[in-house]
């Protein structure tokens, strides 16, 4: 069973969407370090299509955070209708960089991906879809 819920996409979204995201979690018997990864993920994410996506390009609309729980894991998508964005090609910050010589941004998208199991990227005429994936951990040595 799928469910969602459909917000304005304004920074007053990110609490409810992290608070679906968290409950989704707890549904789908994730634990408390998985439930804190896509927790990490779901709000870096949404932070970044409100403030790029919406906000900082003018544009407004929703966003649709929807949650599907199966037998591999459970699965968040974020759908948006800002200026389209593939996560994946933010390039990876240089840890290795002294602080101050660091460019600002990328870091929170490099965690977020690193937080989750897999990630999908989906833009089309209708918008923008992302797929977060966190998977169950595997019940026994047999898997």
């Amino acid at each position: 069973m799928m469910k969602a819920l459909r917000v304005e996409g304004t920074l007053q979204a990110i609490e409810p969407i992290v608070k679906f995201a968290i409950q989704a979690a707890k549904e789908a018997g994730l634990d408390d370090q998985a439930t804190f990864r896509i927790r990490l993920a779901v709000d870096e994410l949404i932070t970044n299509i409100i403030m790029h996506g919406y906000l900082e390009a003018g544009r407004s609309g929703d966003i649709i955070i929807s949650s599907e729980i199966d037998e591999e894991g459970l699965k968040i998508y974020l759908e948006d209708y800002g200026v389209s964005h593939d996560p994946r090609n933010t390039p990876p910050p240089n840890l290795d960089a002294p602080l101050e010589e660091r460019p600002l941004g990328g870091l929170g998208i490099y965690l977020a991906l690193w937080a989750i199991d897999q990630f999908h990227y989906e833009h089309d005429r209708n918008g923008n879809r992302s797929v977060l994936v966190l998977e169950r951990p595997c019940p026994s040595k047999t898997c």
